[in-house]
């Protein structure tokens, strides 16, 4: 049975943009296992939101812990963000690319080659490990978006 401290733990978060307050004391639980979203109008704070927990931006107020810890830059490589942007080299092979990403993550040269074969394939995508992401159709950025999100196995995503 999952504990308070289980998971991913948001408590009291604020965060303003002058006089707009994106964030006021949000909080929120996500348990192991379980999955959550996020709907709400544009301008609302979801990205905001993300982005605090992933630690790429700073909250005024409040805190971010998952599993009883304070998220921070040591923590960062235990999480996958697939941002609505998307945040690939066009021009780079996708088979390249994903090695280069898991490396950034700490994998090995060879466990990294061995989780991009396995991500493509298992994505659909193993006969296009050569092409550039702009040779992909959007849905297939999308599957190669996501194949960067967990190439490195993150206990959160």
């Amino acid at each position: 049975m999952p504990g308070e401290d289980d998971g991913l733990v948001v408590r009291d978060l604020r965060r303003s943009f002058g006089e707009i307050h994106a964030l006021r004391g949000v909080s929120l639980h996500v348990t192991p296992g379980s999955l959550h979203g996020f709907v709400g109008a544009n301008g609302s704070g979801k990205t905001t939101l993300m982005r605090i927990v992933v630690g790429v931006e700073r909250a005024e107020g409040g805190e971010v812990r998952h599993d009883g810890r304070v998220v921070d830059a040591a923590h960062r490589p235990r999480i996958g963000y697939l941002p609505e942007e998307r945040g690939l080299y066009p021009d780079m092979r996708i088979g390249d690319q994903l090695t280069y990403l898991a490396r950034l993550h700490g994998l090995s040269k060879a466990d990294a080659a061995g989780r991009t074969a396995t991500l493509l394939a298992r994505l659909g995508l193993a006969d296009r490990a050569k092409d550039p992401v702009t040779a992909l159709s959007l849905g297939n950025q999308q599957r190669v978006q996501l194949a960067a999100a967990i190439i490195h196995d993150p206990e959160l995503l």
